[in-house]
């Protein structure tokens, strides 16, 4: 025992030996990291070695054991992820959003997600001028200033037909609708969250079976509408367990959320295949389990890295791999080519997070700050006013604002006569000393009249009138006390204390234990 008590005892004596304190949500981080490079992982996987039939034997072996048996053989494993970044918006935009309000929230999602869609649009811009051919989906990439600014703004998934410069860019365009919809029910969700969040599902609902009742832009709306049942699972997730929600309500919003997603399939709003909800379900179980874990994991800085850079590896991943390897296929090999392109990829990856990410989220942060109350001005001590010199005979005016004060010069008081010493006391009969030194009138004691059965007080010194302004006397050491014997006739009487109520037994001798005293 004591050999398993010392690591403990060791770890609370010396502090450095204490696990750091966390300072950012781990699982979240690990999520977000793996993520990234998942989706980075099957746009090369897919539309690269397996759309282009490039011969990868490594590849056709992921491939078997991941996207094969998940059914998602036409998007590839990283399919996960986006459910994944879904569930994360969901459960932590919404408290930033309480927390920031409408219009800095507004400013900070703005700042955030438009700067690093800006570079990458003007990249991508630059690429095609040169006609080194960047990826696409297959629909026009048609370059003016008008196809810019819908891509930057993003607004290009909503109008028909779409120009798409970045064809990742599409998970973007459900976050701004969901940025929306969350201002939109921001007062709600400060009061009553059970009833924003049942806004929310009505509204999705209400767009999705609408779809094609307003014209081609609406569809398109109405499917990237679709994937918002994904964010509400994740602030149901948070409402439940912050207890902003009863669980039951929780269970309830979850399960119709669930639905709402399942019905974009049945409702054909345009999905590629049938994956969509079995990757939702296993982004929601690693999502709980994660969340679930978090007390155990400990926060590292790679998984920290690859977070802050998941949005720049999102939208430039598929962008570099792609255009280099252009370049380097087929007169260099695949392996060969990859240990060229991924490298290249993280270096612009971190440009991109050091020159224009950080710097935007430092630009969001200052100009969305809540600007702090000045602090009150220290008071200044007012100088001490000094009294004015006082002669005898004179009146002096004080003025202090509209008050005047007359104070009349004080007499100097007579001074007292010098304190007599205090009598010595005198010692009584009885051999108690007088109160305050004064002495009795008389020496004799003043007689008690008996009481009633022959019974009698004992006799007590009468105090005179004490001196109050006296000084006291000095206390000297007394003569031991010696208890006065009683008179004869009451030397053998037995208890005093109840004389008035004895009777003819209390004659009666007792036995050795009594107090009363007997003659023998």
């Amino acid at each position: 025992m004591s050999t398993l008590a010392e690591p403990n005892s060791a770890a609370l004596a010396d502090p450095s030996s204490a696990p750091a304190k966390k300072t950012r949500i781990v699982f979240i981080d690990i999520g977000r990291g793996l993520g990234a490079l998942l989706v980075f992982y099957s746009h090369i996987a897919h539309p690269w070695v397996i759309a282009k039939n490039d011969k990868a034997p490594y590849v056709d072996f992921i491939e078997a054991l991941t996207s094969d048996p998940m059914h998602m053989s036409k998007q590839g494993i990283g399919q996960i992820a986006v459910p994944f970044f879904f569930l994360v918006s969901g459960f932590v935009v919404t408290p930033i959003a309480l927390r920031q309000g409408t219009g800095r929230f507004a400013l900070n999602r703005f700042i955030r997600v438009y700067a690093p869609m800006l570079f990458v649009v003007l990249l991508t811009a630059f690429l095609l001028l040169v006609n080194l051919h960047p990826p696409s989906t297959g629909q026009a990439q048609t370059l003016n200033p008008l196809t810019v600014f819908t891509n930057t703004t993003l607004v290009n998934y909503l109008i028909y037909p779409q120009i798409v410069l970045v064809p990742v860019a599409w998970t973007m365009i459900v976050e701004v609708i969901f940025y929306l919809l969350l201002m939109a029910v921001l007062p709600l969700l400060r009061r009553w969250v059970w009833l924003a969040i049942a806004v929310e599902l009505t509204f999705i609902f209400v767009v999705m079976m609408s779809r094609s009742q307003l014209g081609p832009s609406w569809s398109l709306f109405a499917v990237n509408v679709s994937y918002l049942p994904a964010m509400v699972i994740g602030q149901v997730i948070w409402a439940t367990t912050k207890k902003q929600i009863p669980l039951w309500t929780g269970a309830l919003y979850g399960g119709c959320a669930w639905s709402l997603y399942v019905l974009a399939d049945v409702i054909n709003v345009g999905r590629v295949d049938s994956s969509y909800n079995l990757a939702l379900a296993f982004a929601v179980a690693c999502f709980l389990m994660g969340m679930f874990a978090e007390d155990r994991l400990k926060q590292r800085k790679i998984w920290t890295m690859l977070s802050e850079r998941s949005y720049s590896i999102y939208l430039l991943h598929m962008l570099v791999t792609f255009v280099l390897l252009q370049l380097l296929r087929p007169a260099v090999p695949l392996p060969i080519a990859l240990l060229i392109v991924i490298p290249a990829v993280f270096g612009v990856v971190e440009l991109s997070y050091r020159f224009v990410e950080r710097p935007s989220h430092s630009l969001a942060r200052r100009l969305s700050h809540k600007p702090k109350p000045p602090p009150p001005a220290p008071e200044t001590p007012e100088p001490p006013v000094e009294p004015p010199v006082e002669t005898p005979g004179e009146t002096t005016q004080l003025v202090d604002d509209a008050e005047v004060t007359a104070e009349i010069p004080k007499i100097p008081a007579e001074p007292l006569p010098p304190r007599r010493p205090a009598p010595r006391p005198r010692p009584v009969q009885n051999g108690r000393m007088p109160r305050n030194g004064a002495p009795p009138p008389n020496d004799a004691p003043r007689a008690m009249p008996p009481r009633a059965n022959g019974g009698a007080h004992r006799a007590r010194p009468v105090e005179s009138a004490v001196d109050r302004t006296a000084e006291p006397p000095v206390r000297r050491p007394m003569p031991p006390r010696r208890r006065p014997s009683a008179p004869p006739e009451l030397r053998y009487q037995p208890d005093q204390e109840n004389q008035g109520q004895r009777g003819d037994h209390d004659d009666l001798p007792r036995h050795g234990n009594s107090f009363r005293h007997t003659p023998r």
